[in-house]
């Protein structure tokens, strides 16, 4: 048959045939050959001579011939004739689209995981606004339980009070709850819009989702409520008509009984946090940032228990003999135990939860010229619209596409096929159902070592990447993908299999067996280029593309070689990009999720500080006579400002610490990574920013219930 650029040619030395020939190895007679007979065969071989010899992977047979064309012929045809066996598949395409977006990630329970520090700080906010109203009727409440009143009607009346309160809230939380999604998704659509590549985020509430969350926090609130009134009606009558504080009831006994509970709830949180933190560490292969985060939080518990028992400790061991000014402020802090455990649990959960966050944030400009990172020491990816056939890294092949050998003289090209599919990165927010396939030689990537594995399903194996080799049982296709594509695009988990239709419309079977730790690989499944051949063989050539290039340490790659590549192959559509840029592209969606998480801690530390802003105010007014007192026998003003500011600046210094602490152990996988950046900034910010916030705070109530003449307080007025 007629061959394009090659049956007009008038020798042989001129066949422009798209592949390369050995053209040093046509003989003087084979130019006579072809000048005299052209295409004709030289030889007749039989059919299995010629399919031993020339079967590839497009089948081996080219054509079918028949004796007569008959009708038995054509029916046959008919009834045999398969649509798959050309490639030729029907996809119910409305059916996948319905169950990528049904099965997305549902990101909802994450809020709620990170929100629960937020709604924590809330309700203990809400309580110290209603013990102090509650302590301000103390005297109702005295005088109803002294005419008779039962206790459980004193606590219904709170209560319902309470609710009514906690139902106007929860309408306003929801409307304040609309607007804040609407917030959060203009940030997405604009601010963040990198995190959501080319979808359009669009509002919608659901009356059910509203009523739910609403129920859910008035019955939070009132629950909370329902505490607090329970407490203060358990207080004696006598102490409730004197408005007396309920801890000047305490004995002894029960301080150092409250006290040993808090010491053994301590241990009982350390100890499994201790475990937890080891088991990690000693498995420091497998990657478990869930496991290090509850560790954090039982350790944080841990601190607050302990804390605790030290103030009631403190509160126990009173000597009146050796009273100081510090011994007196801190004497001041046991008084009113409950509001200073609730301003450490405020501050210290609020500042774990973005100091903890702030670690995870992914930057992949520190160690891109390195094979173990996310850019697998690639200086550029690219993809083609066209396949390219030839071998880009042989002479032969940069002369067919006229690439100057010169400009690429220290780089490579590592091609990969591809079958086009869904893309299974997190910038797709849908459920990949038919994601898309790389076909790659896993040697090339295990002779360069290239990129980390966060998990392989075969620890025995030393390079994972020859784990593509494979045979499994079933007929099983081994696949590796990115950790993220694996757990949020596809929702599998290593070993796990699923369908996967082939060209000729079989389902065929894809396991999992490695893992890619955050790469530019995201969004693909890799395959052996054996094992993609077989499931595509009409797919010829080339598309996908890793160019290796000098790095210089310290500067970013010459684009001369992009330049070059690019123009060379613009008949094939070829666009190269920073392996840089492409990852730091796909790491602003963990970013800008990080980001929120972090205003949803920002949130709690300003309840945070704002609640102690309020127990200082609330705490000095009640002291003013105290404080007048101190005036009174020569404790000038300033000093009696220090003594204010410096008890309530040690809770603030308490729950800054024990929130740091904690957040140390849930980083340490990203801290102990191979290049990670150490924690330090993300921790000193925020102990700046909350220390000046709480501080700021601190001193404005300070001087605020300070104002006046605190001798004045002595006379009542």
């Amino acid at each position: 048959p007629d061959f394009p650029g090659m049956s007009n040619a008038e020798n042989c030395r001129d066949w422009d045939t798209g592949f390369p020939i050995k053209t040093d190895a046509i003989r003087e007679k084979d130019e006579t050959y072809w000048k005299t007979y052209r295409g004709t065969p030289k030889a007749f071989v039989s059919l299995a001579a010629g399919q031993t010899m020339w079967t590839n992977r497009f089948g081996d047979l080219t054509a079918l011939r028949f004796s007569a064309a008959t009708n038995v012929v054509e029916s046959k045809l008919r009834e045999q004739l398969n649509p798959a066996t050309v490639g030729l598949s029907f996809t119910d395409v409305r059916g996948e689209a319905i169950a990528a977006s049904t099965q997305g990630q549902d990101f909802g329970q994450l809020f709620i995981g990170f929100s629960f520090f937020l709604i924590v700080s809330a309700l203990m906010l809400m309580t110290l606004l209603f013990r102090f109203s509650l302590e301000q009727r103390s005297g109702e409440m005295g005088i109803l339980l002294a005419l008779g009143f039962a206790p459980r009607h004193v606590r219904a009346l709170l209560l319902c009070e309470g609710a009514v309160l906690a139902l106007l809230g929860g309408v306003v939380g929801i409307v304040g709850g609309m607007g804040y999604a609407r917030a959060m998704l203009y940030g997405l659509s604009t601010l963040w819009r990198s995190a959501v590549g080319t979808s359009n985020l669009i509002y919608e509430s659901q009356p059910a989702t509203l009523i739910i969350g609403g129920f859910s926090s008035v019955m939070l609130a009132c629950f909370t409520i329902f505490l607090s009134v329970r407490r203060e009606a358990k207080r004696p009558v006598r102490a409730l008509l004197q408005e007396s504080n309920g801890s000047e009831f305490e004995t002894a006994s029960m301080i150092c009984g409250k006290g040993r509970r808090a010491f053994w709830i301590g241990w009982a949180s350390f100890l499994p946090a201790v475990g937890l933190t080891g088991y990690g560490l000693f498995h420091r292969e497998v990657v478990m940032p869930g496991l290090f985060f509850g560790a954090a939080v039982l350790l944080l518990t841990a601190g607050i228990a302990w804390v605790t028992w030290l103030l009631h400790r403190a509160a126990a061991t009173i000597d009146a003999t050796d009273l100081t000014l510090v011994r007196l402020g801190l004497q001041n802090l046991t008084r009113r135990m409950g509001r200073s455990r609730a301003i450490i649990i405020l501050l210290a959960s609020g500042s774990f939860l973005i100091a903890s966050i702030g670690i995870f944030r992914l930057d992949a400009t520190t160690d891109q010229h390195m094979r173990n990172s996310g850019t697998g020491g690639f200086a550029f990816v690219g993809e083609s619209a066209l396949p390219i056939i030839q071998d880009l890294n042989t002479p032969a092949g940069r002369e067919f596409y006229n690439i100057d050998a010169k400009v690429v003289t220290n780089s490579a090209v590592l091609s990969l096929r591809l079958r086009e599919g869904d893309d299974a990165s997190c910038l797709n927010l849908n459920r990949a159902q038919k994601p898309r396939l790389l076909g790659v030689n896993p040697a090339s990537l295990a002779e360069r070592k290239a990129f980390t594995f966060a998990a392989i399903e075969t620890k025995s194996i030393e390079q994972p990447w020859l784990l593509l080799n494979q045979k499994l049982e079933n007929d099983e296709i081994p696949a590796i993908a990115d950790a993220n594509s694996i757990q949020w695009a596809l929702g599998k988990k290593l070993g796990d299999t699923f369908p996967y239709i082939d060209e000729h419309g079989r389902t065929r079977q894809i396991r999992l067996v490695g893992a890619v730790a955050n790469s530019i690989l995201q969004g693909s499944l890799l395959v052996s280029e054996e094992n993609f051949i077989r499931l595509f063989p009409s797919e010829s050539g080339y598309r996908f593309f890793l160019v290796d290039a000098a790095f210089v340490v310290g500067s970013t790659p010459s684009n001369e070689i992009s330049k070059h590549l690019t123009r060379a192959l613009q008949d094939h559509g070829l666009e190269l990009t920073p392996s840089v840029t492409r990852l730091n592209a796909l790491n602003a969606v963990q970013n800008t999720y990080l980001n929120t998480f972090q205003i949803l801690g920002g949130l709690g530390l300003l309840l945070g500080s704002l609640g102690l802003g309020l127990v200082v105010l609330r705490n000095v007014l009640e002291r003013r006579n105290e404080l007048g007192l101190l005036q009174a026998i020569g404790v000038n003003r300033r000093r009696v400002l220090t003594l204010v500011i410096g008890e309530h600046g040690l809770l603030l210094s308490i729950g800054l610490l024990l929130g740091i602490a904690s957040a140390c152990i849930a980083v340490l996988p990203a801290a102990l990574a191979p290049g990670a950046p150490l924690p330090l900034g993300s921790l000193m910010l925020t102990l700046l920013g909350v220390g000046l916030f709480g501080g700021l705070a601190t001193y404005t109530a300070s001087l605020y219930a300070l104002r006046g003449r605190l001798i004045d307080a002595l006379r009542g007025e």
